[in-house]
């Protein structure tokens, strides 16, 4: 992919991502490069995401898999600045992710202090400091990119269809939910999971 498309792609996804943030770039360019080595695909191209930073927004508006459609999974825990493509119909698939080992202090100082997290603290506050930054990490990276995205070949071990759980209606809050086990209680009222409590 040119460096001009790449722009444009970075120009869509900034409008989905609802801000122009350096990392889309990058991971517009590490989508780029694993669509290529991918090639053609026997059914659908489905995507993971190591993380749940910027790249899960590029990989769903350059590739159309979403959390939605269910051809986009996160493994957020895994907190890596990785993705795979891979083609659901035999789990052939291509990794892409960045070789920090290639990103030198010395050349490309804030590419390296960015994918460190040691960037400097008042680009928290500072808006101006941090558009600049983002500017810096932006040139640096396009004059290495091809350098530094590691591109791995790989089987995936689970492909194809995902089943579609029964749904069942919660014996506490009534509420239908997604049954992935026995319980006749959704994992929200069992307190498996809960992000909220109500007020009243």
């Amino acid at each position: 992919m040119t460096n001009e498309e790449i722009f444009e792609w970075f120009d869509k996804v900034s409008d989905f991502h609802q801000k122009r943030a350096p990392g889309l770039v990058i991971g517009v360019a590490m989508v780029a490069a694993s669509r290529e080595r991918l090639g053609k695909v026997k059914d659908k191209v489905n995507a993971v995401c190591e993380t749940n930073f910027c790249l899960g927004d590029v990989i769903q508006v350059m590739t159309g898999c979403t959390l939605g459609n269910r051809y986009l999974e996160t493994y957020e825990g895994l907190g890596r600045y990785s993705l795979t493509l891979y083609d659901r119909a035999d789990g052939r698939g291509v990794r892409a992710s960045i070789d920090i080992g290639k990103i030198s202090e010395s050349e490309t100082p804030e590419l390296y202090k960015f994918f460190r997290r040691t960037r400097a603290p008042e680009l928290k506050t500072d808006a101006k400091a941090r558009q600049k930054s983002g500017q810096l990490i932006v040139e640096e990276f396009m004059s290495i990119r091809d350098q530094i995205i590691k591109l791995e070949d790989v089987q995936m071990k689970k492909f194809g269809k995902s089943d579609i759980l029964p749904a069942a209606r919660c014996k506490s809050c009534h509420e239908s939910f997604l049954q992935s086990r026995s319980e006749d209680e959704c994992s929200s009222c069992s307190g498996e999971h809960s992000y909220y409590r109500p007020i009243s």
